[in-house]
């Protein structure tokens, strides 16, 4: 049997998604743990199952034990050295790459990670794409912005601030001259293109982007977040955040002509591989 531990908000839940199910094409046998959503305070827990109606096989406390090293008591130890699983814990050795040794034999493995690179995903994209259907809009306000972008060259543009605001990892890479150069490609690449912006921080969105746009996305907030995302796969082109949530409402949008402009590195720190998230189709800034 293969574990896949589930944690992160809705965007790192798609990519572990199509983690899951590129071990389960491979090997068959596989199972998910979502126990850290029992004390998970960041973003809304699990969603994959309410937003897309996913439902996965989870372990059992019995098998969680016996797949993780934590507990040392003599019993779990030697229960551990009789069924195999010892060695099982697996950790993601690099963000942002791809280890095809995953797949070449079938192994007792508990996996946790973030697998965040385009070649998971396309190992079962056919599939991802049958199953990940955003539920209709239920309300007005979303139902009128869908029905006012038809016909329009909509960009989505995501600011992530909130967690991200003196992140060693993540924050300051997406900055106002990052945002004020994607939008002047756009405006050179698009005919009248009309910038809508996603943020966690509509506020000092308005008032620093105000000459760009008056449309300012802010009202689907908490268990209605994804709606964003959702709202997002409408717009025609995007410009993406280093967030996993706006590469997928990226994602979602099937459009061969779409432009994804992109930030050129991901995170801070150590340079390392990002072609499976920085596209070769994105244009990086």
């Amino acid at each position: 049997m293969t574990i896949v531990k589930f944690l992160g908000g809705l965007g790192n839940q798609l990519f572990q998604y199509a983690f899951y199910l590129a071990l389960q094409r491979a090997f068959g046998n596989v199972k998910a743990d979502l126990g850290g959503y029992e004390s998970y305070t960041l973003h809304q827990g699990f969603e994959l199952g309410r937003v897309f109606g996913i439902s996965l096989r989870e372990i059992s406390e019995f098998e969680r034990k016996l797949y993780l090293p934590e507990d040392r008591r003599w019993l779990w130890r030697k229960l551990r050295q009789i069924c195999g699983t010892k060695y099982s814990y697996m950790e993601e050795k690099q963000l942002f790459y791809f280890d095809e040794s995953i797949f070449s034999k079938a192994a007792k493995r508990y996996y946790w990670g973030y697998w965040q690179h385009a070649d998971y995903i396309r190992l079962v994209e056919d599939e991802l794409r049958r199953k990940l259907i955003f539920p209709p809009f239920d309300d007005d306000q979303n139902e009128k912005l869908v029905g006012w972008m038809e016909g329009r060259n909509t960009v989505s543009v995501h600011v992530r601030r909130g967690d991200y605001i003196g992140d060693p990892l993540l924050g300051g890479i997406c900055d106002v001259v990052y945002y004020k150069r994607a939008i002047d490609y756009i405006g050179h690449a698009v005919e009248n293109p009309v910038f809508i912006f996603f943020s966690n921080d509509v506020a000092w969105c308005k008032q620093t982007f105000a000459p760009y746009s008056d449309v300012f996305v802010g009202w689907n907030d908490a268990y209605n977040s994804f709606r964003d995302m959702q709202l997002m796969a409408h717009c025609k082109h995007h410009i993406i955040a280093n967030s996993s949530f706006s590469w997928w409402g990226a994602w979602f949008n099937t459009s061969p002509s779409k432009i994804v402009v992109s930030p050129s590195k991901w995170v801070n720190g150590p340079s390392a591989p990002t072609d499976g998230i920085i596209l070769p189709s994105f244009v990086a800034l």
